[in-house]
């Protein structure tokens, strides 16, 4: 179930095609996402709502939460003096494997779709322009007496693509030929989903 749709962000260190290994043998997907500080409050509102919900909800079966404090729902980005750049950073996460209580292993995927809601398989780089929709994960941790959202990504759609970089420079230096021509989309053949969220 789809809990939000994110205004449109600069993608930060995006690991959404395939798993990044570093910190989890399972893999796990991941994306920073800079909004605006301004166009992030009605995402800022829904998720306290969602978070709110969670917490009431927790403290009925464990009246010890009440006393827990609040993990914040996202970043104020600050430059190298520390003064605040207008942005705000939200944190997205997706394990690749997830084992459920029956000892079962699915393993999960970010659809990533193009900005006329098409499957792409289209590496997304850093500075790519994208939506975000997904799911919350809401935790409430003894050890750290903190209550909090884990913003989880189903699906992403990618409004501007940013360059991989190095090459488009040099690539003025050659002549066109006749021979291989790329697709200008690396879609992979699906119907579109007109019921996608974005």
């Amino acid at each position: 179930m789809t809990d939000y749709v994110t205004p449109k962000g600069i993608a930060v260190w995006p690991k959404l095609n395939t798993p990044d290994f570093k910190w989890n043998a399972d893999g796990e997907y991941t994306v920073k996402l800079k909004i605006s500080a301004e166009e992030s409050q009605p995402l800022i509102k829904q998720l306290e709502m969602l978070r709110d919900t969670y917490l009431s909800n927790a403290i009925k079966e464990d009246p010890k939460v009440a006393k827990y404090g609040m993990a914040p729902l996202y970043e104020e980005e600050a430059d190298d003096q520390d003064n605040l750049t207008g942005f705000n950073i939200f944190k997205f996460k997706q394990k690749a494997k997830i084992t459920t209580r029956k000892g079962e292993t699915i393993e999960k995927r970010v659809a990533l779709y193009d900005s006329n809601k098409t499957p792409t398989t289209s590496t997304v780089t850093g500075g790519s322009t994208l939506r975000v929709a997904g799911s919350v994960f809401g935790y409430a941790m003894p050890s750290s007496r903190m209550v909090g959202l884990s913003l989880r990504p189903e699906a992403v759609q990618i409004i501007t693509l940013a360059s991989a970089g190095g090459g488009e420079a040099a690539a003025t230096m050659f002549e066109k030929e006749d021979g291989f021509v790329a697709d200008s989309f690396a879609n992979v053949e699906t119907a579109v989903d007109d019921d996608a969220d974005f």
